[in-house]
């Protein structure tokens, strides 16, 4: 009898380890790092898939997909498969973008009686259905909602759907059946379900319609984490002068030293871009006298943005335009080209030719809004053709350039191991910030390494700054780098969350010195920007940054080496 027994146990471990080793890619096989380099060179080599999965890798399922479109054929197959072999083809088809052949996949959305595979169905959906078939995704969100599914189950839904509309700028009249104050009240829990339904309800316009300021003001007071509650008060934005006093409420918690109530106090800020009242236009008047850069920047934004702009707005953005801050001073003029001022174009033009690179980089993209400042982006990109700025002329005025670059050899498997336990350190205007890359992208994470250690990275500008978004860097007038080359995507599992930091593209695969750190919750770009890394220490310090600031060094260490450890 214990002989008996012994034998059972010794079998549900050999169970247990043979499940495991199935799930987890083989990290260290020459099978697994032979199919991860074809992968990176965009080889389609479907005996190489097959032969991966029957050694057990069925991860490579998923991997497949970042092939692109092409791949999608390979991949539909292993829908047939057993559960687990279903849930990576369906990732995969996610990552190819496999929008021809979305029946199975919707099927699967709406009748799989696995969890597991549902809920990839349900996500998947949002990569691989067409417009012509999103009203058969809405109806099975639909159905989801209102069934006995789970909570994560639910969440699953949404946030497919919020991927398959992200950009289509619908309204609710557009999204029928879906119970959409069920939906609210959703987003007033703790909880991914609570999350993702906040954060699908941003991704929809014209929500007045549907809502009243009472119930958006309930959801606002509702004890929810702050990544929530910030995504709730840009729901706000949507319901007009009803939502004033909250959200100038709101907006006095970046004066609280409390870094949540600073995060949500952005949020209300850039929402009072869509009033028109004169309360909330005084309070963002009252703004402009901060002396805190960021909080100027939103108000300078939100006030060029309103219904209610005007000579006074306009005259009073002029003030700024010499600011002592770069980016304010960026801001001011950026909001008078919004408003179609025309003394911009002589403030642009002296910008592009100045010192100062941060404002010539911005000047391009103010002058190629308008036919006479095209006509000067044009002469200037002719008489400067070796520089850096007039080939960023020429792409002011073409940007398909940006995107026609050559990519870069595959990199040898001894430069991207080597990578594996070092951190990358950025010596920022503000601060260090050390990033630690990702095991998900180990091509792109060594792009990044390599960048640094050849110092690179070092005076990269910090162009592109959102409060509440992205802190973007890359720009640089190292004219060696126009000919770094393009690196592949690597998309996983792993959400721009607060703090991953991301591969900045123009297009798929176009990938190459430009990179971003997530200072909120960015599910949108999941599937179509790559994770990787993610800031292990110096997250105030990358909320902290200004548009104009600079790497002043970057290089890796090891980990526990590391500046910031």
């Amino acid at each position: 009898m214990i002989n008996y027994i012994k034998l059972i146990v010794l079998k549900a471990l050999f169970l247990i380890i043979a499940t495991s080793a199935l799930a987890q890619p083989q990290a260290d096989s020459s099978l697994y790092s032979e199919a991860r380099e074809a992968i990176d060179r965009r080889e389609k080599m479907p005996d190489l898939l097959a032969k991966s999965v029957d050694s057990g890798d069925i991860d490579m399922v998923r991997l497949w997909g970042l092939m692109g479109e092409d791949a999608c054929a390979a991949i539909r197959p292993y829908l047939e498969s057993s559960d687990a072999v279903k849930i990576k083809a369906l990732e995969g088809l996610a990552y190819c973008g496999g929008t021809g052949a979305p029946d199975r996949p919707l099927e699967l959305a709406a009748e799989s009686e696995n969890h597991d595979v549902r809920k990839a169905a349900l996500e998947a959906l949002g990569f691989v259905v067409p417009e012509t078939h999103r009203y058969r995704h809405i109806d099975i969100v639909a159905d989801t909602l209102r069934s006995d599914a789970s909570d994560d189950t639910k969440a699953s839904a949404l946030y497919g759907l919020m991927q398959n509309i992200t950009y289509a700028g619908l309204s609710p009249q557009e999204l029928r059946r879906l119970d959409l104050s069920y939906i609210l009240d959703a987003a007033q829990k703790p909880g991914r379900l609570g999350f993702e339904s906040a954060y699908f309800l941003i991704r929809l316009q014209g929500l007045a319609s549907v809502f009243s300021a009472p119930q958006v003001e309930k959801a606002l007071a509702a004890d929810v984490p702050v990544g929530q509650r910030y995504l709730l008060a840009r729901l706000a934005g949507q319901l007009g002068s009803d939502m004033t006093d909250p959200l100038i409420a709101l907006a006095g918690g970046r004066a609280s030293g409390n870094a949540e109530n600073r995060r949500v106090a952005i949020s209300a800020v850039r929402a009072l871009g869509g009033m028109s009242d004169p309360k909330s236009r005084t309070f963002l008047m009252t703004l402009l006298l901060s002396a805190d850069s960021e909080f100027k920047h939103l108000a300078i934004t939100a006030l060029a943005a309103r219904p209610d702009a005007d000579a006074i707005v306009q005259e009073r953005l002029w003030d700024f335009v010499e600011d002592e801050s770069p980016w304010v001073a960026v801001t001011a003029l950026r909001s008078l080209v919004r408003l179609e001022d025309p003394g911009v174009l002589d403030v642009a033009e002296r910008w592009l030719a100045g010192d100062d690179y941060y404002r010539a980089f911005v000047a391009l993209g103010m002058l190629a809004q308008t036919e006479e400042g095209r006509a000067k982006l044009q002469a200037y990109a002719a008489a400067h053709p070796d520089t850096v700025r007039g080939r960023e002329a020429a792409i002011a005025l073409d940007p398909s350039i940006e995107a026609a670059t050559s990519p870069r050899d595959t990199p040898k498997r001894s430069l991207v191991q080597s990578y594996r336990g070092r951190q990358l350190i950025l010596q920022t205007s503000r601060g260090l910030v050390c990033i630690l890359p990702s095991a998900e992208a180990p091509y792109a994470a060594a792009n990044f390494m390599l960048l640094a250690d050849s110092g690179k990275m070092d005076g990269m500008l910090w162009h592109r700054v959102i409060p509440g978004f992205v802190a973007q860097a890359g720009q640089s007038e190292d004219r060696s780098l126009v000919s770094w080359g393009s690196i592949r995507e690597e998309w996983s599992a792993e959400g721009h969350k607060p703090g991953t930091v991301g591969l900045a593209t123009a297009g798929r695969d176009t990938g190459g010195t430009q990179f971003f750190i997530n200072l909120e919750n960015n599910r949108h770009l999941d599937g179509r920007y790559t994770v990787f890394g993610r800031v292990a220490q110096g997250m105030d310090v990358a909320y902290s940054l200004r548009e104009g600031d600079r790497i002043e060094k970057a290089w890796t260490a090891k980990a526990e080496a590391a500046a910031c450890s």
